[in-house]
């Protein structure tokens, strides 16, 4: 049995007649297959329904072995390992596109809505700023291109497009498979600010009394109670210091303490300062162990300074490591920093220079055995306003000094300086031409530093009002600059990649070192112009009479786009169809609506879902019997990628599945324990319905899940009308509290409190 495939792949319908559950949509769509025609089509309906699933193999039926040359999803994305900088909720976060799938995908959907969050972008005066996203999107590529710049690397699909800047000025997108050696890509220096942030010290404080054979007594473990404190430069220091060369001890879960390791004796004066923060900030004491190594025993090499309170070594431990490992290849800068004052992200740098190389406002050299530290350290000083790159195994800071090679962040495309000077030359009396004789005849002196342009802008003194002036100005002005391609490697891939869609801007910061990317699956106006175009304006291959162009999730699309797409079907409808798939047809706007045939996918029923998994588990070898297919149905609520998905990963357990299999791996509480749940509140039981929560949710279920199944089964139980309509309210309200970002366990033990207020009415 091969279950390394994934079986919503290895199973996809390639007839129509095997697209489960929409027999009507089926047979009209046969239909237009033996008439070798069909008009636009929108296709609506939830998600898992068969809508791409009815698309594709519509699009074999037609073409048979040249289908894939004819049909087209227009998608181009970055793996999931590709840095970005977001704001979410007014906290900005260093994650990676995984991170963000991880929590943003619940099944195997190409698309998820995003809300209350931002990504670090650009806006059309040139500014870094954070831009709102609408959507992440999701899938398979073949091969990426492995694309390596000074000071950094960003992985994409052949078909993503990274932001290069044109002869005007302009911020313009380049398909990477068009990309090569010594181009040109856009990175910024800039200074984000914030203000003072407090960090939360005191919700890890440990458990005053203990219950001694029923009698409250004083825990005699417990010292400092530390409380929450704003950060400053001490403690931002003291930080960096930790993440230079420190580590925890604990024993168990109950005692606990840091450790900062310092060279010895060339860092006394280190160890002084953190002892008097320790003592100061928190009232604790420490104590110092020299450490000896190297060839002379007998000489210590380092010093170690030891602090033991539990409370702070748990604050440390989840803010300073990734993941449950917490050792130096999975320690990151804590995200509280890049939410802190310029003078604190600075302090922490300083700090951290005891894990480095060189000298402050000179260069120097970061090192970790963290690969994520480094990108963390290298985004920490791109937005604090130092130069940073991140190269393999070191992070480095290069100020504006001439004598280093290392300042990228002062320079500007060759090409467009030239062009733009060139042209108010022609209006007023500017000589350039001899200072920047190297750009001009040298194909090498690619660009040209900010300095020698405000020299040359220093000498004017008319007709300072010339637009080619204003934009290069700008361009002077703006904190964005240059870096070359060094090398671009073709690699085999076989994984998702993503991307976020950026209304507006269209574009995003990403990669180790961040450079401009385009945002290439964002359902804007450059898709429809750009991508969509090009591919309608060409002929079909073989005998074909049209291609179809099948864009998923087109209710994203912007006002625009749609617009634009509209005209795009109008003028390419000779050669080319279009199939637009949406959850909900109305948000398509009525031109584009009365140029097509709406056809509306409906949830699958039992009986369909059943058909198709009882086939996929006989072809598997899968026992499945009937109380696991009706387990699978209720997981899925009419979805059949979830239900498929479901299967394979009860089957990698065991070879017969069983209900309970399916409801522990898909997270989900069984019904029954939903309805004794709701039951116990309504009947006025508080604490047993709150104990009942805990349990659900200390099984790792989702408080949106919880909701979501208790909305299911209060539709359904046998209770009056009214009493229904206001414990829906209440779910409502629940749910819309938590999706704005409020304590899910409060709010679901709230709404246990309100049933339990309605249990008296009729």
């Amino acid at each position: 049995m091969q279950r390394e495939e994934i079986w919503t792949e290895k199973y996809r319908p390639r007839k129509l007649e095997e697209v489960a559950g929409q027999n009507a949509i089926i047979n009209n769509l046969q239909s237009y297959v033996r008439r070798r025609n069909l008009p636009h089509l929108i296709f609506s309906g939830p998600a898992g329904v068969g809508k791409t699933a009815a698309a594709v193999a519509m699009a074999r039926e037609l073409y048979g072995d040249t289908w894939a040359e004819n049909f087209t999803e227009l998608n181009a994305s970055v793996t999931p390992e590709t840095p970005i900088l977001i704001r979410e909720k007014g906290e900005i976060k260093r994650i990676n596109f995984g991170e963000l799938a991880k929590k943003s995908f619940k099944g195997d959907e190409r698309y998820a809505k995003l809300s209350d969050l931002e990504v670090l972008s650009v806006d059309k005066d040139y500014q870094v700023k954070f831009t709102p996203v609408s959507l992440i999107s999701r899938h398979k590529v073949e091969k990426i291109a492995e694309i390596r710049y000074e000071g950094g690397e960003v992985k994409t699909s052949l078909n993503h497009s990274v932001i290069v800047m044109d002869k005007e000025g302009n911020l313009i997108s380049k398909e990477v498979s068009k990309l090569k050696e010594s181009d040109l890509l856009i990175t910024f220096t800039t200074v984000i600010e914030n203000g003072d942030k407090l960090l939360e010290i005191g919700r890890y404080k440990p458990q005053l009394y203990i219950d001694l054979k029923g009698v409250l007594v004083r825990n005699p473990k417990v010292g400092n109670i530390l409380k929450d404190v704003n950060i400053d430069e001490d403690l931002a220091w003291l930080f960096g210091a930790y993440l230079a060369e420190g580590c925890l001890s604990f024993r168990g879960n109950t005692s606990g303490g840091l450790v900062f390791v310092f060279g010895y004796s060339q860092e006394m004066e280190a160890v002084e300062r953190a002892q008097e923060i320790l003592d100061e900030k928190f009232g604790l004491k420490s104590g110092l162990k020299i450490g000896y190594s190297g060839f002379n025993r007998n000489k210590g090499s380092s010093i170690q300074l030891r602090t033991f309170n539990t409370q702070l070594a748990k604050f440390v431990r989840d803010n300073f490591y990734d993941g449950y490992k917490h050792n130096a290849t999975t320690k990151r800068t804590p995200s509280f920093i890049y939410n802190s004052a310029l003078p604190y992200r600075l302090e922490l740098l300083k700090g951290y220079m005891n894990d480095g190389m060189g000298e402050w406002g000179e260069f120097l050299r970061y090192s970790s055995r963290s690969k994520e530290n480094l990108i963390d350290v290298t985004w920490l000083g791109k937005i604090s306003g130092l130069n940073t790159s991140c190269f393999e195994e070191e992070a480095r800071v290069a100020w504006k000094l001439p004598s280093y090679s290392y300042i990228k962040s002062e320079f500007l495309p060759a090409g467009t300086v030239i062009c733009l000077l060139d042209r108010v030359s022609k209006k007023i009396n500017l000589r350039w031409r001899y200072t920047l004789r190297h750009q001009l005849y040298s194909k090498k002196s690619k660009r040209i530093s900010k300095g020698i342009v405000k020299g040359i802008l220093s000498k004017i003194k008319e007709a300072n009002s010339e637009e080619e002036l204003k934009k290069l100005k700008k361009l002077l002005d703006s904190p964005l600059s240059v870096v070359l391609v060094k090398n671009i490697e073709i690699k085999e891939y076989n994984d998702f990649v993503y991307d976020v869609a950026v209304p507006g801007t269209e574009m995003f910061w990403g990669g180790t070192a961040p450079i401009l990317l385009h945002n290439s699956d964002e359902r804007g106006i450059e898709v429809v112009r750009n991508n969509i175009k090009n591919f309608a304006r060409t002929m079909p291959i073989g005998d074909a009479a049209f291609k179809i162009i099948f864009l998923d999730e087109a209710d994203a699309l912007t006002d625009a786009a749609q617009s634009a797409l509209r005209r795009t079907m109008e003028r390419y409808s000779g050669t080319c169809r279009f199939i637009l798939s949406c959850n909900y047809s109305y948000k398509i706007i009525e031109p584009i609506q009365s140029r097509c045939s709406v056809y509306r996918f409906k949830s699958l029923s039992y009986d369909a879902i059943a058909s198709r998994i009882n086939y996929i588990a006989d072809m598997e070898g899968v026992k499945l019997s009937e109380d696991a297919v009706a387990a699978i149905n209720y997981v899925s609520v009419g979805d059949m990628r979830r239900a498929v998905n479901a299967l394979q990963s009860a089957a990698v357990l065991s070879n017969e599945i069983k209900p309970e299999m399916i409801y522990e791996i898909t997270a989900t509480a069984r019904p029954e324990e939903i309805e004794e749940l709701i039951k116990e509140a309504l009947d006025g039981k508080f604490f047993e319905a709150l104990d009942k929560l805990g349990e659900l949710m200390d099984k790792g279920i989702s408080g949106d899940e919880i909701l979501a199944q208790m909305h299911r089964l209060v539709i359904n139980m046998d209770i009056p009308a009214n009493k229904k309509v206001e414990l829906m309210d209440r779910i409502g309200e629940a749910d819309y509290r938590i999706t704005e970002g409020a304590n899910e366990r409060i709010q679901l033990d709230a709404l246990i409190a309100s049933f339990c207020l309605y249990s008296g009415k009729d």
